[in-house]
């Protein structure tokens, strides 16, 4: 319950944040709410008997990393098909049949880039699918951010939708395997629980907030821009922080084992004994 009132309540001061000033009561409330009740949550969860996060589950900085490349991945595809609806619609004026089949050629690619990902970890490893993904996610994030209320399709948006999604799809499917790698089978469940919860709080979060930014621009083609850009600055910092902090730890040394003496050879009389 404090879990889920401190997410909620956050998310909505973020909301607000959108169409009120951050010093407002509409903001700062919901904002402290959501903190307190996340802070009476963790020390819920330290002084259960059987916690439903164990407060050292999440100590790992390489797990961390990995829901952190969950969380912006989800949060950038939900960005992008909000705005995009919207600009389409409201800005460019297309029909809803139009608008939606502007985004076919993204489907194509996720579910393209999608089925190439698991090649890709076995033969180069999580670490650097995710770290690419999110990278490539970033390039096509500020690829859209350069948006105008005149940018043409085929050049303005397409290339952006689609390398997008061919880096979101490696990018989520690495964070996948880096969030549950080493979890012993006993807490597999809360390792996936865990992962979910962070795909959930991308777009519940990451959308609100981003949309925060968008509400600082004087238009709305300017604000789906500026969030299309602070949402491609987010993946590119996750990039190196996924590269950084999910680097191979190094293997401790074997202590070296001390030269034994070599023993005399048998004799004869010793052999036929």
């Amino acid at each position: 319950m404090t879990a889920t009132a401190g997410i909620t309540a956050a998310g909505y001061g973020l909301v607000a944040a959108g169409e009120r000033s951050w010093s407002s009561a509409a903001v700062l409330v919901p904002l402290a709410a959501g903190l307190l009740l996340l802070i009476a949550f963790v020390l819920v969860e330290r002084r259960a008997r059987e916690p439903l996060l164990p407060p050292g589950f999440l100590r790992d900085t390489r797990r961390v990393t990995a829901l952190a490349a969950i969380m912006m991945t989800a949060a950038g595809t939900a960005l992008t098909f909000f705005l995009l609806a919207l600009y389409l619609q409201q800005v460019r004026g297309w029909t809803p049949l139009r608008t939606s089949a502007a985004f076919v050629p993204y489907a194509a690619a996720l579910v393209g880039s999608g089925r190439a990902a698991g090649p890709l970890i076995r033969r180069y490893g999580a670490r650097a699918v995710t770290a690419g993904g999110l990278a490539l996610g970033a390039a096509g994030l500020l690829l859209l951010a350069g948006l105008d209320a005149r940018s043409p399709y085929a050049t303005g948006l397409l290339p952006g939708l689609l390398l997008l999604p061919a880096g979101a799809g490696p990018a989520f499917a690495g964070a996948t395997v880096l969030a549950t790698a080493g979890v012993p089978r006993r807490r597999t469940g809360l390792a996936a629980g865990v992962m979910n919860t962070a795909m959930e709080l991308g777009p519940t979060i990451g959308l609100a907030a981003l949309m925060s930014v968008a509400a600082t621009r004087s238009t709305p083609v300017a604000g789906y821009a500026a969030a299309f850009g602070a949402a491609g600055i987010g993946y590119a910092l996750t990039a190196v922080a996924a590269a950084l902090a999910l680097r191979p730890r190094p293997v401790p040394p074997t202590p070296a084992t001390p030269p034994t003496t070599p023993l005399p050879p048998l004799t004869t009389k010793e052999l036929s004994s």
